[in-house]
């Protein structure tokens, strides 16, 4: 079965400069092989987190989120699992990533807080800004995602400052790093493949009380 890597675009435009960076990384994966798919967050509109891990942390999963597994995160969370890598793709607005992708990275707490579901899981993070603010947008999905036990692949952080370009296909550098960027995605899928990943027990049973002369597993 050939390697399937999703590609998410966190941009409120299916024909952007961020679609067309990812659609750049996606063809690069194709061509080593991997069945791609190109998921546009807006076409799947969902709640906002709540935050109900801060009240009740067993009502944070992905089949208890009390915003119900079944809305459009439900549908991209199962896109997410069946994926064997995945790239993440934002505009920059305002030096930080896009609305959407922020929506997604705080919903996905449901699928790390009861079990990391994406341990292991290489990614590539994508940031297409008009001026400045890309490296920041990379950081701020870089950190979440690690914990979430995502593995960024070597060279997986690819930026454009596009500053009025009609296209990003003019800059010969970008579109190599593009490229490079979905082949190394491809080799450490499969490198990763099946491998057995240790992970800790889900951070809140860490606070759970212990009777006295209970020791813990």
């Amino acid at each position: 079965m050939s390697l399937r890597v999703l590609g998410v675009n966190a941009s409120a435009r299916t024909d952007g400069f961020t679609a067309e960076l990812l659609d750049e990384v996606l063809e690069a994966a194709r061509q080593q092989g991997a069945t791609t798919e190109r998921l546009d967050l807006v076409r799947y509109p969902f709640p906002f987190c709540v935050g109900n891990y801060s009240q009740d942390p067993t009502s944070c999963g992905p089949d208890t989120c009390v915003q119900g597994p079944w809305d459009g995160f439900g549908k991209i969370a199962d896109k997410l699992v069946q994926a064997d890598a995945v790239v993440f793709a934002t505009p920059v607005y305002w030096f930080s990533v896009s609305a959407r992708m922020k929506a997604l990275l705080e919903r996905m707490t449901s699928m790390e807080n009861q079990g990391l579901l994406n341990l292991g899981k290489p990614m590539v993070l994508l940031a297409v800004a008009e001026e400045e603010g890309a490296s920041q947008a990379l950081s701020q999905m870089l950190l979440p995602l690690s914990y979430m036990g995502f593995v960024l692949v070597p060279l997986g952080l690819v930026y454009a400052h596009h500053r009025g370009a009609v296209s990003l296909k003019g800059n010969t550098e970008l579109m190599e790093d593009a490229r490079i960027a979905g082949e190394n995605l491809v080799l450490m899928a499969e490198k990763l493949r099946g491998t057995a990943f240790r992970e800790p027990l889900p951070s809140y049973q860490y606070r759970l009380p212990r009777l006295p002369g209970v020791a813990a597993d």
